[in-house]
């Protein structure tokens, strides 16, 4: 892994179980990794023939997960999953969610006919001054992550406005990316006019505040375990993530620093304190059957959104000798329900800061307990190993089976 917050957490989880499974840093650059017994690396170095062709070499990733990853065909995998379980949390649970293609901002009629629902709210916009009355919505690049060319509008002309200026940067960066990778999304800074799919949901503009926290509106964190073919774990330690301003005082689209909730945005601010950015789940100015409510609905949105992705094989494909890590993003509105927002690949686990560290220190002791039980040494555990492997899991809150469709 490239990130050094994440490279000695990594190094001390595996050195658990040390001298029976040896770490080595491998080369990037290296042609032949047949011979380790596990790729753990960032997406682009894996070497995927190795893991594919054997049985016995395993992966911190999986090879196809674009289902989820990518903002639109998560959307889309939701959609065709929510018209055959007219029933399901996700109906309920996942901002109303448009896919939205544009090749150039002169064909912005054609492309809003796709999603006339969003046309008609801004139409139905015209007399409405009480912000908390208009509809609003939020527009988000499918591939990036971060934070990174999102925006908040209500306005036809707010919209043709922020579309021109992403179009405009083509000017200064003539790159060519066809996206169709599934390494998780564009690096921070790179041009997000580079694509051209996004998503438009319906704006949450009534989030849960809480005075403890200045009434900033904030996100959840939630890390996940994907397991082998396959299994979902929930780390129960979720954070949650706070803007730097109260919301109260967002009586401006554009103000990012009331709207977005990413601490990545934040850190360059010479205004940044760690701890007023980053919380604990758990111990939020809410009361415990609250917390409950909101963890147990996320529990099962989550296990029915791999339910979801996982039945579209050609966009989500699971191998028995894979496994990853995800950061999945809730808002919660104010009266207490957890919207799903998006998945990530490759979390930015330094977004938790050094003050809850032990936070992503018990996610990936986890992680590495499971790989080690389940993988590399599932033909010599010991009852000590056992032992040890089931109290680093004791956390891990399975939600979703593939064997048998056992959801939470």
């Amino acid at each position: 892994m490239d990130e050094p917050y994440v490279q000695g957490i990594l190094q001390r989880a595996f050195g658990k179980y040390s001298p029976l499974i040896k770490v080595q840093a491998a080369d990037d650059n290296a042609n032949d990794l047949s011979d380790l017994l596990m790729h753990w690396r960032e997406y682009e170095t894996i070497d995927w023939t190795s893991v594919h062709r054997s049985s016995t070499i395993f992966s911190n990733a999986y090879c196809f997960r674009k289902g989820l990853i990518r903002k639109a065909q998560m959307a889309f995998n939701i959609k065709m999953y929510t018209a055959k379980h007219p029933t399901s949390i996700l109906c309920t649970h996942v901002p109303e969610t448009w896919i939205f293609e544009l090749d150039d901002v002169e064909y912005l009629d054609e492309a809003l006919m796709e999603c006339f629902e969003v046309e008609q709210g801004m139409q139905a916009n015209t007399g409405v001054s009480d912000s908390r009355l208009r509809q609003q919505f939020i527009l988000k690049p499918s591939l990036t992550a971060r934070g990174a060319g999102i925006y908040v509008f209500d306005t036809r002309e707010r919209l043709q406005e922020l579309l021109e200026n992403e179009f405009a940067s083509d000017d200064e960066d003539d790159e060519d990316d066809d996206g169709d990778d599934d390494s998780g999304g564009l690096a921070q800074g790179q041009a997000v006019s580079q694509i051209r799919e996004w998503v438009i949901q319906r704006y949450i503009n009534r989030p849960l505040l809480l005075p403890a926290h200045q009434n900033r509106k904030f996100h959840i964190r939630v890390y996940v375990l994907a397991f082998g073919d396959l299994s979902i774990y929930v780390y129960r330690h979720m954070l949650a993530l706070f803007a730097p301003r109260p919301y109260a005082e967002a009586t401006n689209l554009d103000d990012q620093t009331a709207h977005l909730t990413n601490t990545c945005l934040q850190t360059h601010s010479s205004t940044f304190v760690e701890s007023s950015a980053v919380s604990l789940f758990w111990s939020l100015d809410l009361p415990k059957p609250k917390l409950d409510r909101i963890f147990d609905q996320i529990c099962q949105i989550l296990g029915e959104t791999f339910a979801a992705v996982s039945s579209e094989s050609t966009s989500f494909q699971t191998w028995a000798n894979c496994m990853e890590q995800f950061g999945f993003d809730f808002l919660v509105d104010e009266e207490c329900n957890a919207m799903l927002l998006e998945a990530n690949a490759y979390p930015d686990f330094k977004q938790t800061g050094e003050e809850l560290k032990f936070v992503v220190e018990g996610f990936m002791e986890a992680s590495v307990a499971m790989a080690a039980k389940e993988f590399l040494l599932k033909d010599c555990v010991t009852e000590d190993i056992e032992k040890s492997a089931d109290n680093a899991c004791r956390d891990l809150v399975e939600v979703f089976t593939h064997k048998n469709k056992r959801q939470w």
